[in-house]
């Protein structure tokens, strides 16, 4: 083999393995993201569920009307998160799925 060759086939080599190190930074990268998505998923969907469940205490005979326009108001709030973390299960699903196979 020439010099030329050795020095070509090295070259390559050297280029390999920074590639190779470079995908494997990438996919853990990747995996620390879809963790911390995961994390945040399920702070929304807690915080989802709080508003959800929120309920004023009666002062009285009944809430007044600011009362039930606030607590239904949450409670589309909490629809609304509901549905954006269903989606984002989705995406996070699907970007693992693309990492890990």
């Amino acid at each position: 083999d020439s010099p030329d060759f050795r020095d070509r086939l090295k070259a390559h080599e050297i280029e390999l393995e920074r590639t190779n190190k470079f995908i494997k930074e990438l996919i853990k990268d990747g995996l620390m993201l879809i963790n911390a998505l995961k994390n945040l998923s399920a702070a929304v969907q807690r915080f989802s569920q709080s508003l959800q469940d929120f309920q004023f205490e009666c002062i009285g005979d009944a809430e007044t009307d600011d009362e039930i326009n606030i607590a239904q108001s949450f409670k589309e709030f909490a629809q609304l998160l509901h549905t954006v973390e269903e989606e984002r299960r989705r995406l996070i699903q699907n970007a693992n799925d693309v990492l890990i196979a």
